[in-house]
């Protein structure tokens, strides 16, 4: 009986000594990711991120929480009631303002940000809509730009509260709307409704998009959190991109049906396009660039003085100055676009 027991011991303690056997599995380090529209393919690396088991593996549970009417989605992380958030490159006009936002990586090389309207007869150019009813977001600093850049006074523009509705285009309740290009398009194609989309890069304004933030307080706080978070996500915009009609059933699957199969592929399509994933990595930013968004504000009287980026880009040293590529890739998708539909874009304000 002794022998027995002490065999018995003997088997515990070696069990006991294998690393993770009999511990207690540790809690995982719960945040909030704050995104700036509802659930859809624009956050798929997102839910590609939780799903595949990355936030997970990084010690992470993640809430993602849509954006909610009357709240500021950068507000919310601002006022910590978020560590994470999706924003525009207005982001860079808020830092200019003091505010303690941090990018941590720029997720769409070119915004999607367009301003969208019917094919009508009187509409052909970005002049013809500088009278007419407009909806317009908010966080769309880039649009007020390229009006600038045309000559065209944004505070004579007549914007009107965006309800998000494509019906109040279709409609005739408002000449034109601000959309994005991986978006709202479909659905007026759908419609069979032509339409033009003027985008700022026609003028030269060409913006990062939906880029993934956070504050200093929350670097300086939890510098590994923000590390572990940054590579998860980066993980899954990658494996999504990758595997986007996998991607589009999870989302209907677990987080949304509002949109059909269908417009949801159209949006991992769209979405690629803006990203370039055989040529750029996930998440990649150059400081050059956002150097020239700093100048672009400034020009258009959006920022006062020189703006300093030490602090605004996570982890980013010095590096060449990529301006040219990412404005071939531009030339090359504005190229695409007018080969493939003609009949929807105005002439010399196509994406």
């Amino acid at each position: 009986m002794r022998v027995r027991f002490t065999l018995l011991a003997a088997v515990l303690y070696l069990l006991l000594s294998i690393p993770g056997v009999g511990a207690e599995t540790p809690a995982l380090d719960r945040v909030v990711l704050q995104l700036k529209w509802r659930h859809q393919f624009q956050f798929a690396g997102y839910y590609a991120a939780a799903a595949k088991g990355y936030y997970k593996e990084a010690g992470l549970e993640v809430e993602m929480r849509e954006a909610m009417p009357g709240k500021d989605p950068v507000e919310e992380v601002l006022a910590g009631r978020a560590q994470f958030g999706v924003g525009t490159s207005e982001l860079v006009l808020l830092r200019a303002h003091g505010k303690p936002v941090v990018v941590l990586a720029a997720i769409f090389q070119h915004s999607p940000l367009i301003l969208l309207a019917p094919k009508h007869p009187g509409v052909s150019t970005l002049h013809d809509l500088a009278e007419k009813p407009l909806m317009i977001e908010p966080q769309s600093a880039e649009l007020f730009a390229y009006f600038k850049h045309e000559g065209i006074d944004p505070k004579k523009l007549k914007v009107e509260t965006h309800t998000f509705s494509v019906e109040d285009l279709t409609r005739g309740r408002v000449a034109a709307m601000s959309s994005y290009s991986t978006d709202e398009p479909f659905v007026l194609r759908e419609a069979g409704v032509g339409f033009l989309m003027f985008t700022p890069r026609a003028g030269g304004i060409d913006f990062y998009g939906d880029n993934l933030f956070t504050t200093e307080r929350e670097i300086a706080a939890n510098p590994e959190r923000v590390r572990a978070f940054r590579e998860a996500s980066l993980r899954g915009w990658e494996y999504a991109l990758a595997h986007q009609e996998e991607i589009v059933d999870l989302i209907r699957n677990r987080y949304s049906t509002r949109k059909s199969r269908e417009h949801l592929l159209f949006e991992a399509v769209e979405t690629a396009k803006l990203m370039h994933p055989r040529l750029i990595q996930a998440g990649h930013m150059n400081p050059g660039r956002w150097q020239h968004i700093v100048q672009a504000y400034r020009e258009f009287g959006m920022i006062d003085r020189p703006l300093s980026l030490d602090g605004f880009l996570y982890g980013v040293t010095a590096a060449p100055n990529l301006r040219w590529l990412y404005w071939s890739l531009g030339g090359v998708s504005v190229l695409a676009t007018r080969a493939s539909a003609p009949c929807l874009s105005a002439p010399g304000q196509q994406r």
